[in-house]
């Protein structure tokens, strides 16, 4: 079913290496292969109507091909397009985004559009840096690489408000309280009544002293976002002061930006914390895309540490898809085969894992069914579930590490509450999130994935957020 004139359709393409491989979800007013048809047009060199300047080196070279649909209903289905290596710009994510996640969203025989996954090639990840240090450089910087115990971080809260000395009071409790890590929420950067300079200073101060006291290294990730000139002038003074981490809101920043910043952190040897928010307004609904997308994109970019989800708080996303996502951030392959609609992927040799960060609606009552979901190589990360503990910022702090070390240690959080009063208290609170269900949901996906596979593909978007 042709679309302007020429047909995008080759059921019998075999995707060459190099080719990008992007899954859609979508639903019209047109019969499903119309719409993959216009979709291939619109994001590659066609367009409504038959053109008098097509060329053959154009139309055998850099036209998408649409090489499968599965039908789901009529005007429904999931749609497999490659495109050639060629189509895109080099080191240009911008560029690629307009073509494959861009004007397609717009075309009005669509009821629904959803970029399911894009599979990237091992020659285009090459143009890109990845994390600099990664999960192993910021274990190294803590201290963990051996013990691999997971880390545990937070935000100061109330999220904004705060004046740098009180600011740094709540960092300086919940580091003594045993915590790793404290980070500014994403919604503060350089308001009049925290300026960014002064809560870094006393931040920083609190920091060093920590380390005095205790002996340990501790982290924490000023928000620089910002314009790029603002945000360069924010990290050259972390740099100038000695600091070694900085926080971005990466979604937000978007892919102009973003590498230049990153480039910059990897000249520095900054850590770089990034935060998603904003991410879910092209998640959810009829239209929208796979956070595990711009996963990928951090990924290759080089960002050390990414907000990924919990599987288990407040935030959106059941534990298989924050299984998914934390297998793309950390492994370096997947299964062959489409996994509840999203597919196989493989980084290039150089690309670092990351560290995700399980964040949102956390307490320590949560943590041994977040480790049982993410493994050990998580940072547990918890606001109002620390500072909330009857016991204030620090018994919550120790009521979180406390949670972490009866994990490593393969101790229940009711037993080791039994000896360890801050956590019983925030048990006692916030309640106890048993593993079992989370045990229970991998243990079910690993032993009847083709039957889920085949759901997502018989029932379609719904399938995917039945088990996302």
């Amino acid at each position: 079913m042709a679309y302007g004139g020429y047909t995008y359709f080759d059921a019998k393409y075999e995707p060459a290496k190099d080719d990008f491989i992007v899954l859609i979800w979508a639903k019209g007013t047109a019969p499903i292969e119309k719409i993959a048809e216009g979709i291939a047009s619109e994001s590659s060199v066609g367009t409504w109507t038959k053109l008098k300047t097509m060329n053959q080196f154009v139309w055998e070279h850099l036209r998408a091909r649409v090489f499968k649909i599965h039908n789901v209903g009529k005007n429904a289905g999931f749609i497999w397009i490659a495109y050639p290596y060629e189509h895109f710009d080099s080191k240009n994510i911008m560029q690629f985004c307009a073509s494959v996640m861009g004007n397609i969203f717009g075309l009005k025989e669509l009821e629904e559009l959803y970029v399911c996954d894009i599979k990237f090639p091992l020659k285009y990840q090459k143009q890109f840096p990845g994390p600099k240090a990664g999960m192993e450089g910021v274990r190294r910087y803590v201290g963990t690489e051996k013990s691999r115990r997971p880390h545990t971080g937070t935000i100061p809260k109330p999220k904004v408000g705060l004046n740098p000395k009180e600011f740094a009071h709540v960092a300086y409790e919940s580091w003594i309280g045993g915590l790793d890590f404290v980070k500014d929420d994403e919604n503060l950067v350089d308001q009049k009544f925290c300026p960014f300079k002064e809560r870094f200073h006393e931040v920083v101060n609190a920091a060093e002293r920590v380390e005095k006291e205790t002996g340990r290294k501790v982290l924490y990730s000023p928000n620089i976002s910002d314009r790029y000139d603002r945000m360069m002038d924010r990290m050259d003074y972390v740099k100038a002061h000695g600091w070694p981490m900085v926080m971005m809101d990466v979604y937000l920043m978007g892919f102009s930006v973003l590498p230049m910043a990153l480039e910059q952190a990897h000249r520095y040897n900054l850590f770089t914390h990034a935060h998603r928010a904003g991410y879910a307004a092209a998640h959810r609904g009829n239209y929208g895309a796979n956070f595990v997308i711009y996963e990928k994109y951090y990924r290759m970019l080089g960002v050390d540490q990414l907000h990924i989800g919990t599987g288990v708080g407040k935030m959106e996303g059941g534990p298989l898809l924050i299984k998914r996502l934390h297998q793309v951030a950390d492994e370096k392959k997947g299964p062959a085969k489409m996994y509840l609609g999203m597919l196989d992927f493989e980084w290039a040799p150089h690309i670092k894992p990351i560290f995700s960060v399980s964040s949102g609606g956390m307490d320590a009552g949560k943590v041994e069914a977040s480790v049982a979901l993410h493994g050990r190589d998580v940072v547990v990360q918890a606001g109002g579930g620390i500072h909330g503990h009857p016991l204030g910022t620090r018994g919550g702090a120790a009521s979180m590490r406390q949670a972490v070390d009866a994990v490593a240690k393969g101790i229940s959080l009711p037993a080791y509450a039994k000896t360890h009063k801050e956590l019983k208290m925030a048990l006692d609170k916030f309640g106890y999130v048993s593993p079992k269900a989370v045990l229970k949901e991998l243990a079910d996906e690993k032993k009847n994935c083709k039957k889920m596979d085949a759901e997502v593909l018989r029932q379609g978007r719904g399938g995917m957020e039945k088990y996302s």
